[in-house]
């Protein structure tokens, strides 16, 4: 079978694939972006949480699982722009240590995200110690001492809020 005579179909679903609302099923023939489909199903509803893609029976790929995941914005693009810009004068000019970390995803990890995955955090090594600017400062902080796209999220301590050293070398 010709791929552009191939016909597909994509279930939306409100939550989890078999756990949650089905919405409706898109049908289409021939090959779509990761892009297109997500277009098509904001097009549809904004409720959509998971697209299960079933390819054609000719497909040579058919019989494997392919779901795409709304995207959930990170923590601080949900806060308001005024609990951001509170929290920031809050924080201006005093000196925090800053500890960035990478996420893995992980069936047995012992951390789960908001959609209800498994993951472990894996945490450099190293903090830094800086006076706090901005939430952007940070994030460029640890993309200069770790690698741009080398860290997931930060945590920032206050020097207080440290425990005392039980030992220390140099």
């Amino acid at each position: 079978m010709h791929p552009e005579s191939m016909k597909h179909r994509a279930s939306l679903w409100d939550g989890e694939v078999g756990t949650s609302g089905h919405i409706t099923d898109v049908h289409w023939e021939g090959d779509i972006t990761q892009a297109e489909l997500i277009d098509v199903a904001d097009r549809i509803t904004s409720d959509w949480q998971t697209i299960e893609l079933e390819l054609d029976r000719e497909h040579p790929r058919v019989g494997e699982v392919f779901r795409l995941r709304k995207f959930l914005p990170d923590y601080a693009k949900v806060v308001s722009d005024t609990h951001k810009e509170h929290a920031e004068a809050e924080l201006a000019g005093q000196f925090v240590w800053v500890h960035c970390c990478k996420n893995i995803d992980d069936q047995n990890g012992e951390l789960v995200d908001v959609s209800g995955y498994s993951y472990r955090q894996a945490f450099q090594t190293v903090m830094f110690y800086t006076e706090f600017t901005s939430f952007d400062d940070i994030a460029a902080q640890c993309d200069d001492n770790f690698g741009h796209g080398e860290w997931s999220e930060y945590e920032l301590y206050l020097d207080d809020d440290l425990p005392t050293p039980v030992a220390s070398y140099g």
